[in-house]
């Protein structure tokens, strides 16, 4: 079975219920916001790689002066992150620079007044906010502040305003690899954690026999190397190296090894520069030190997990 990492995703979500202003998690209600304050107008707008760099989640703009009748806006820029598909069938975190010039909603909601914060029941979800920037006929811009609700969330006319945007991409760049083509295509996820060093660290479980592993099955090789900064965590994350569908010859001869395999190994503290996953099909894994310790952590589908010692035929079978 392919084993999967959860990748964080910046995703902007704008829909949302209501949290107690006392109770919510994760956010600080805004402060109030200067009488009469004007926005900040900018000379010139220039990227969103000049003005928010970070392209972050903008909960600041919930406290910002709020747009007024002494700029007028002719067009929306909104600096997001998104997940990009490759055509070799890997991701990647997008930075993305967009622009909207129909504002025809969206302004009217920028001008809405706060709502007094008298929610009795809120619910503890914090959206997001967007990063957005309102450009004039001068290329001047200014970030304006978002209206908030009774839970000191965004109003949600504004969040329907910002949904219906019609927006075009001016530009996006690649922040960072999710996924690479190549693990992508072994079916093996792009980071994977040492198990085997997580689940017995400086101790080693002593097992004095091995469920039977299944003569037949689907098995996927995974192999990972492991960054001089990770060795030695309290669960290294290893980095894709490569991998695939094992033959049927390979399976049952890295079968044998494991089987045939001492169990226990004397204590060790040497944490493993690279290591191997297999997953078997319909259930159980096997993980293997390519060095270090050089351990076979086995936690087969119907019996309980153990660890052996690896033979030389059984990492020249999984890492040569």
């Amino acid at each position: 079975m392919r084993a999967r990492v959860t990748t964080l995703v910046l995703i902007a979500l704008l829909a949302g219920g209501c949290a107690r202003p006392d109770t919510d998690i994760g956010g600080t209600d805004p402060q109030p916001l200067p009488s009469g304050a004007p926005p900040v107008v900018n000379t010139r707008w220039e990227s969103c790689d000049v003005a928010s760099p970070e392209y972050a989640d903008a909960q600041d703009a919930l406290t910002l002066p709020r747009l007024d009748d002494t700029f007028a806006p002719v067009a929306a820029v909104i600096c997001r992150n998104g997940i990009r598909e490759r055509p070799g069938g890997g991701s990647e975190m997008t930075a993305v620079e967009a622009r909207a010039d129909d504002l025809t909603g969206l302004l009217p909601a920028l001008r809405l007044p706060d709502e007094a914060q008298t929610a009795q029941a809120c619910t503890a979800d914090l959206p997001a906010v967007p990063w957005l920037a309102l450009i004039d006929k001068d290329g001047r811009w200014i970030r304006p502040g978002i209206p908030i609700d009774s839970c000191t969330k965004p109003r949600i006319e504004f969040r329907r305003a910002y949904e219906k945007l019609t927006t075009v991409t001016v530009k996006s760049r690649v922040v960072a690899q999710l996924e690479s083509d190549e693990a992508a295509s072994a079916g093996c996820s792009q980071q994977y954690g040492d198990m085997t060093w997580a689940s017995g660290g400086l101790e080693n479980v002593q097992e004095t026999t091995l469920a039977p592993l299944p003569a037949t099955t689907s098995a996927r090789r995974c192999v990972y190397d492991v960054p001089v900064k990770e060795r030695g965590t309290g669960k290294p994350a290893g980095e894709f190296r490569d991998g695939g569908l094992l033959s049927a010859a390979d399976w049952t001869a890295i079968r044998a090894e494991v089987e045939s395999a001492a169990p226990g190994v004397a204590t060790c503290n040497t944490p493993a520069s690279r290591f191997a996953v297999v997953h078997l099909e319909p259930g159980g894994t096997l993980n293997v030190e390519g060095d270090g310790c050089r351990r076979i952590l086995a936690e087969p589908a119907n019996g309980p997990s153990g660890y052996f010692a690896a033979s030389d035929r059984l990492i020249d079978l999984l890492f040569g």
